[in-house]
């Protein structure tokens, strides 16, 4: 009977060791959270599988809606930091397979608290392709225009609203419009409006409430506020400015 005990507390102890000893492995299945002491840590590299949805917003962003809850998450944003976003911009609308990282957004420049560094991405089953975004790396602005006016429309409304852009010199509006401006909206959601190669911004305007203002012109850019403006309100703006060759 001793003998008997001695073992049932050797095989109790080797399995109580076996649980401790896999522990960490079955955490690195998703990141973990940041404590006093460490840093937030990143999850082994995970095959996901959803329906991609690409957010034609003010920012724009791609999601993953999971078939199956990952991690606590229903939704991950999916990121392609060193590789090109052509593969996820093709597969947009389409079930897919997804391969790497997950971990904790580490800025309000992401949408949802989790977020894929996608290595390699495919479809699954039937998938209709898109066609990539159109490239406006390049495109500059007409020589021939010494000054042009900036309009943006912004609506600051939850859901997927893309800011709209006419750019006018005189009574003709300049196209593409990506070619004479560009903007960016920060982590603070603030929003900078940014002149074309060349030029520099010379006047502002807009809906008063957003707080239309020009730090400086030789930066090429002026600044909004559209938070300030959505909790007073207003959330359909119209704002611009312009801009003059250097």
């Amino acid at each position: 009977m001793r003998m008997l005990k001695r073992s049932m507390i050797r095989c109790a102890s080797i399995l109580v060791f076996g649980l401790f000893a896999i522990a960490p492995a079955l955490a690195q299945e998703c990141p973990r959270p940041a404590s006093a002491t460490k840093a937030s840590e990143p999850s082994e590299i995970r095959n996901l599988e959803g329906t991609l949805v690409f957010h034609d917003s003010i920012r724009r962003w791609f999601e993953l809606k999971l078939d199956r809850p990952q991690c606590g998450q229903a939704s991950i944003e999916l990121m392609r930091q060193d590789y090109g976003w052509i593969p996820l911009q093709v597969l947009r609308g389409c079930r897919v397979r997804s391969s790497g990282i997950i971990d904790f957004s580490f800025t309000n420049y992401l949408s949802l608290d989790t977020y894929q560094d996608v290595d390699e991405i495919e479809a699954v089953g039937p998938c209709q392709r898109q066609m990539p975004f159109p490239d406006y790396s390049t495109a500059k602005p007409d020589p021939a225009i010494r000054k042009y006016r900036v309009e943006m429309f912004v609506d600051y409304r939850p859901g997927d609203h893309p800011i709209i852009f006419h750019i006018w010199s005189g009574k003709k509006e300049l196209r593409p419009w990506q070619a004479y401006a560009s903007y960016m909206l920060t982590g603070a959601f603030v929003l900078y409006g940014f002149c074309g190669e060349g030029f520099g911004a010379d006047t502002v305007f807009g809906t008063p409430q957003a707080h239309p203002s020009l730090p400086g012109a030789a930066e090429g850019s002026v600044v909004f506020d559209p938070e300030d403006a959505a909790a007073s309100g207003h959330r359909k703006l119209h704002l611009g400015y312009t801009c003059v060759r250097y």
